[in-house]
């Protein structure tokens, strides 16, 4: 749902094990040194003849994107039982002004994303968000920064989550977050420091004349971790994190359900052979609340992504990640959630695109014991035009396999199409 402590966790370890990037002269068309250098991926590569320019500002950057589109869903409800299909418009975009300075840096980022059906307007959401930043180099391997971004996002309705706490459209919500990082690297260790503070205002949804309390679900919470890493060679690091969080909800009735979450992970990040990449973390999870009614949880902290590559048009990715997130439910707290995916990006031609990604998302509560199972498979095709334009199209196919509470299973389709205009 919402805290996901993978992010946080993930984060300071990528932070702490990334090494500064090489330098490359960009030789004029044709095939670079960028594009063979080990830990280029087809998404990642850069594709001169076809990358936007944006607009220099000074020492500034205007980058800009627009998604304009549509598509059609089978079952928006994500219920078999009421099965409602029905097509829609999408629009999305993203705008950035970064400097191109050569020590320091500052930026304020913007987006938006929101989808219209056509028959269903209670289906409607509209996600924005904008935030700016600061760096402050103290020299080429210590920096400071400072983050902040407001959010404007929704609880989608096909959440299993949504679903059992009886709301059955989009739940809405806003967020402010201010996050203070800093990191060094002193020889072959390095060390980051990491601290985060976001709130979350959900709306009360009105469903058939009768109000739904969402809001009873506002909190707060505090996240800190230290985080620190240790160079073999160049792309191999040893990492180790300790990572603290502390929620407390703002509604008296929902006191209770503050809590406390500690965790230790530690593993590695290794570049084998610029073929095979791996990160990988494992550790322990514990979180305690104040209502001593409350089962506490528990449990190992995995956190992980493989790589490979066996051609420079090919790249397949496995992905594995195991957190606690808060419910909107009121007959539980927390759940644990363990996802896991495998995608593949190929590059048909230089500018067209396939990607493939199956995903599983199961989700298990301790109080009362329930879980659900969900799967997603995705085909896309990104067709980059010129240096402004481009078309993707993607085809989703989402399935319940198996669910508690009665809760019935389902199985949707969803097609998209969006023209993107970039500057």
């Amino acid at each position: 749902m919402v805290i996901r402590i993978r992010e946080w966790a993930a984060g300071a370890l990528i932070l702490a094990a990334l090494p500064a990037a090489d330098a490359f002269a960009q030789p004029a068309g044709g095939i670079s040194r960028e594009d063979v250098q080990r830990g280029v991926t087809v998404e990642s590569r850069l594709r001169r003849d076809y990358e936007p320019l944006g607009v220099r500002l000074g020492g500034f950057r205007l980058n800009g994107q627009l998604d304009l589109g549509g598509g059609y869903d089978d079952n928006i409800r994500a219920n078999n039982r009421r099965r409602t299909s029905d097509g829609f418009t999408d629009q999305a975009g993203t705008v950035s002004l970064t400097s191109d300075w050569t020590t320091h840096a500052v930026g304020i980022t913007g987006n938006f994303d929101a989808r219209q059906y056509f028959g269903n307007s209670d289906f409607n959401w509209a996600d924005w968000d904008i935030g700016a930043f600061g760096r402050y180099d103290l020299s080429t391997t210590t920096n400071v920064e400072g983050r902040y971004r407001h959010y404007r996002d929704h609880l989608d309705v096909y959440s299993f989550d949504v679903q059992t706490a009886g709301v059955f459209q989009p739940v809405p919500f806003s967020s402010d977050e201010f996050q203070f990082n800093a990191n060094t690297t002193l020889n072959r260790i390095g060390l980051l420091g990491t601290a985060l503070y976001r709130t979350y205002r959900f709306e009360d949804v009105n469903i058939g004349g009768v109000q739904n309390r969402v809001s009873l679900n506002d909190f707060d919470t505090v996240i800190g971790a230290i985080g620190t890493s240790y160079a073999f060679a160049q792309g191999r690091y040893a990492n180790l994190i300790f990572r603290v969080q502390d929620i407390a909800y703002t509604q008296q009735e929902s006191r209770g359900r503050d809590s406390f979450t500690w965790e230790v992970l530690g593993g590695f990040t290794y570049d084998f052979d610029g073929v095979w990449q791996a990160r990988i973390a494992f550790g322990w999870r514990e979180r305690n609340y104040k209502d001593p009614n409350l089962k506490n949880l528990q449990g190992p902290a995995v956190e992980g992504q493989l790589t490979w590559a066996p051609t420079l048009l090919t790249t397949l990715r496995l992905d594995v990640s195991r957190t606690i997130e808060e419910s909107i439910r009121r007959d539980t707290v927390s759940f644990n959630r363990t996802q896991g995916g495998l995608s593949v990006d190929h590059e048909f031609l230089r500018n067209v695109i396939l990607s493939a990604d199956a995903r599983a998302d199961y989700r298990e509560y301790q109080n009362p014991n329930e879980s659900a199972f969900d799967a997603l498979f995705t085909l896309s095709t990104r067709y980059l035009i010129n240096r402004n334009l481009s078309l993707v199209g993607s085809y989703t196919h989402s399935r319940r396999l198996e669910a508690t509470r009665n809760l019935p299973e389902y199985d949707r389709n969803l097609i998209q199409l969006r023209l993107r205009i970039a500057l």
